[in-house]
């Protein structure tokens, strides 16, 4: 089977049809029934899948220009002209065989066979299993996946791969890296959305390449698809490490942490357990420790990175409660020396012909504890292309608007502790649900607030009845959400005078110096 030759990526055309397709048909009908989604059963294989698109069309048919990507946008390139273009790499593409095979090691693994569900990040690992530890999430799920199931697991595996034991690499942003993607606004772009647009705008021009990780003359076949030759392996004392200057910028897309052969021979077919589609059925893969180890300072186009006090660049990972609007700032402008958005959004930024386009932001990726995927997060917002001459105010009045959202949470979590129990009880539960509900109840005022503010540093207007209207939605909604949960109680174990007290110091410490400072009100207007 080859990827460029057979279809397995599953896909929904405009008009609700669900169909398989080989990459280069991604325009296939696109002016009578267009691919407008990716079509799997899982969100993270939907994720990996996107990023297996931009990886294919980011290598075999990248715009020369910043010209040229802006013509293909309004008019997308017919699917015969991507398949020519990807048959120069097509060897890269067979899935089984003697010989190379798409994101597998090179050698023939003779170690024992494992269950395929073991390529799903999910899946409870070996230490687990041998402890019986598997209580929430239990072992063999999947006895069996399809064809396209497996594919689209094995690519999410090398894509996301976490710390999975001794000299189990992990992906070459880290385990379940966060992933940031522009994809087009069907309420202010006035052309029709599909897949093809919304891989493009997450394509670079030839001419960015050398702002990528990696050493372009590093230029053969294998130094982009590391399963072309053998596997640089990373064992302490045999083994290599892999940095930048070792292979092609075009590697980030095409990582392989992980060594895997499926086993491929003799499938029967049947219906799949996931998708629920007939399939020849996968039931197993080998797999062996110290794979390619990627060191040193790498920078994947479609990640944010946050600077540490030694000024290197780390992968950001989506943390518990999710991605919202308290990281909005750093992932679409950046925050000075703390957090860069990935190249392809500062790229939208720069470049004339991307700025013409209205984008949004989709965020997503697991929030993984070492090897245990803990969940899965997404998250779309809006973009906004700042001119230069508001940018420094435009971010200082969002920061500020953020920070005091940040106080007034913390302010809520603590006295809805005070009411909900005796002074100086040992609280061992997580009250955290109490800041993610407040931070997700007040987003839409948020954005709202922000393109407001943005029209009105443009016209050089005032903005002050923003930020105190902002103010009063933020106090509200503490109060709101406090008398919420104070009201849903048992009625025995409430105590109605440690109630009152909390609500009105919860008033009182909405009003802090922090909290207006940061909004920039004074004290006196505040009160």
């Amino acid at each position: 089977m080859n990827l460029l030759d057979d279809p397995w990526l599953p896909v929904r055309r405009q008009s609700g049809e669900r169909t398989l397709i080989v990459p280069w048909q991604l325009t296939d009908q696109i002016d009578t029934d267009p691919i407008v989604a990716l079509d799997t059963p899982r969100a993270d294989f939907n994720g990996s899948l996107v990023q297996f698109l931009v990886g294919f069309v980011q290598t075999v048919f990248a715009p020369e220009n910043e010209s040229q990507w802006g013509k293909l946008y309004e008019k997308p390139p017919e699917p015969e002209q991507i398949k020519a273009a990807g048959q120069a790499y097509r060897e890269a593409f067979e899935l089984d065989g003697d010989g190379p095979r798409f994101l597998q090691d090179y050698d023939i693994l003779k170690d024992d066979i494992k269950g395929i569900g073991g390529l799903l990040i999910e899946e409870p690992g070996g230490n687990t299993l041998k402890e019986n530890r598997d209580l929430f999430i239990k072992r063999g799920q999947y006895d069996h996946l399809g064809l396209p199931a497996t594919i689209a697991a094995l690519i999410t595996l090398q894509t996301n791969a976490p710390s999975g034991g001794v000299g189990h690499r992990t992906s070459m942003r880290g385990g379940g890296p966060l992933t940031t993607l522009l994809v087009p606004d069907p309420l202010r772009d006035p052309l029709p959305v599909n897949l093809w647009r919304l891989v493009w705008l997450n394509v670079l021009s030839q001419t960015e390449l050398s702002a990528m990780s990696g050493d372009p003359t590093q230029d053969k076949p294998a130094d982009i698809f590391p399963w072309l030759a053998p596997t640089r392996t990373s064992e302490a004392k045999t083994g290599v490490e892999t940095t930048p200057m070792d292979i092609h910028p075009y590697q980030v897309y095409w990582g392989m942490p992980r060594r895997i052969r499926l086993e491929l021979d003799e499938l029967e077919k049947d219906e799949c357990p996931l998708t629920r589609e007939p399939s020849p059925l996968v039931s197993g893969y080998r797999t062996r420790n110290y794979g390619v180890n990627y060191t040193g300072p790498w920078k994947h186009p479609l990640s944010p990175y946050s600077r540490n006090k030694d000024g290197d660049y780390l992968p950001l990972h989506p943390q518990p409660g999710g991605i919202g609007y308290r990281h909005w700032l750093g992932l679409v402008l950046g925050e000075q020396d703390k957090v860069e958005p990935a190249q392809v959004v500062t790229n939208s930024h720069a470049s004339r012909a991307r700025r013409r386009r209205h984008t949004r932001l989709w965020a997503f990726g697991y929030d993984m504890d070492n090897m245990k995927a803990r969940a899965w997060y997404e998250s779309l917002m809006p973009l906004y292309h700042i001119e230069e001459t508001i940018r420094d105010a435009f971010v200082d009045d969002v920061k500020g608007m953020i920070l005091a959202a940040s106080e007034i949470a913390s302010n809520l979590r603590g006295q809805l502790k005070k009411a909900w129990f005796k002074p100086k009880h040992k609280v061992s539960g997580d009250l955290s649900f109490v800041v993610e509900a407040f931070w997700h109840h007040t987003e839409p005022d948020f954005y709202n607030h922000l393109e407001q503010l943005r029209e009105r540093l443009e016209k050089g207007e005032s903005v002050q009845d923003l930020r105190e209207a902002w103010f009063r939605i933020l106090r509200e909604q503490s109060v709101a959400l406090f008398d919420q949960w104070t009201a849903t109680g048992a009625l025995e174990d409430e105590d109605p005078k440690r109630i009152a007290v909390a609500r009105n110091e919860l008033h009182k410490f909405n009003y802090k110096k922090a909290i207006t400072d940061a909004l920039r009100i004074s004290n006196k207007k505040a009160a």
